[in-house]
């Protein structure tokens, strides 16, 4: 295993397509972490909303006109910034950004590691070929990536010439790592969301009972409001997206001790060299394919994950 360019080449050519991935990777990494925070507060004045609005309505009924109006207009402007939020800020396309980044970095992270292996088509010197891959994964993600330092530039770039061993190390270990760490992540995370869930459900009863001793027969004012807000903080988080990455992650990390497991036990051969980079190449290709295709996907309800597939700075 290996390329068959001068040493000087890959290193310039390494550190071409390492800047850019740099650059998509940071670029994914800032767009989702700030997607993450507009959809927490979201969720936060959603719920506010939902239980300012029956106050106002029991405050009314119990002659405090003015603590009702207040309320009132707090509602009010708190469900026209929700409105707006999901128009312009969390609107159908607004996932888009980050992951077009993420996967356009992963794809350029890919062509170096490959690029380095020498595997088709760069088991010719290819630099050429590797450039204008490049070149042209930039232009389809269509995004003018932020601009990162020359140390940022160079962080965790690989050696070259890259040996077999290096491959293993830093791409076949670390996306196993990866895998590993994310699923546990995305895991306790479910974990977490079930328990709000039950913390508002359970607020559901206490503020109802609380609704029907003040206002007596006016609870069905405070019931369905707060039913509301269990409703959304639980299909906000406990999403088939969970599941999805989980089992995505799960079966790429499988597929790729296999295929470890088989370089390991073989000859190690040149072929079996390359064997074991295009076969882990292609499941990470297939993983990041699959994940994009879902996250493109209209979501029922607005994201506010943090556990999704970004780009590792």
């Amino acid at each position: 295993m290996s390329n068959s360019s001068a040493a000087g080449v890959q290193v310039g050519v390494l550190k071409n397509i390492w800047e850019h991935y740099r650059t998509y990777a940071n670029t994914s990494v800032r767009l989702k972490a700030q997607q993450g925070r507009w959809r927490r507060w979201l969720l936060v004045a959603s719920i506010v909303a939902l239980l300012v609005t029956p106050f106002a309505k029991t405050f009314d009924k119990l002659d405090l006109d003015t603590v009702s109006r207040t309320l009132t207009v707090v509602a009010t402007v708190l469900f026209s910034l929700m409105a707006w939020f999901h128009r312009e800020v969390l609107g159908d396309d607004s996932e888009q950004p980050w992951v077009r980044s993420r996967q356009t970095g992963e794809g350029l992270k890919a062509l170096a590691f490959r690029f380095l292996g020498g595997v088709k088509p760069f088991d010719t010197p290819g630099s050429e070929a590797a450039l204008h891959q490049a070149e042209e994964l930039c232009k389809e993600a269509a995004i003018a990536p932020d601009s990162v330092t020359a140390e940022e530039a160079q962080k965790n770039i690989p050696p070259a010439p890259l040996t077999i061993l290096d491959y293993v190390k830093l791409r076949a270990d670390d996306q196993i790592d990866f895998y590993s760490k994310s699923i546990e992540r995305i895991r306790n995370a479910n974990r977490r969301i079930v328990n709000i869930g039950r913390v508002i459900s359970a607020a559901v009863v206490v503020f109802g009972a609380l609704g029907a001793l003040i206002a007596k027969d006016w609870r069905d004012i405070w019931t369905p409001a707060l039913g509301a807000a269990a409703t959304l903080a639980t299909a906000e988080n406990a999403r088939a997206r969970y599941r999805f990455l989980i089992d995505s992650y799960s079966t790429a990390m499988s597929k790729l001790k296999f295929a470890k497991t088989r370089w390991e036990v073989s000859a190690k051969k040149p072929e079996d060299d390359t064997q074991l980079i295009e076969t882990a190449e292609g499941i990470l290709a297939a993983e990041n394919a699959g994940w994009v295709q879902q996250m493109l996907l209209k979501p029922v309800v607005p994201d506010q994950s943090t556990t999704g597939t970004a780009a590792r700075p």
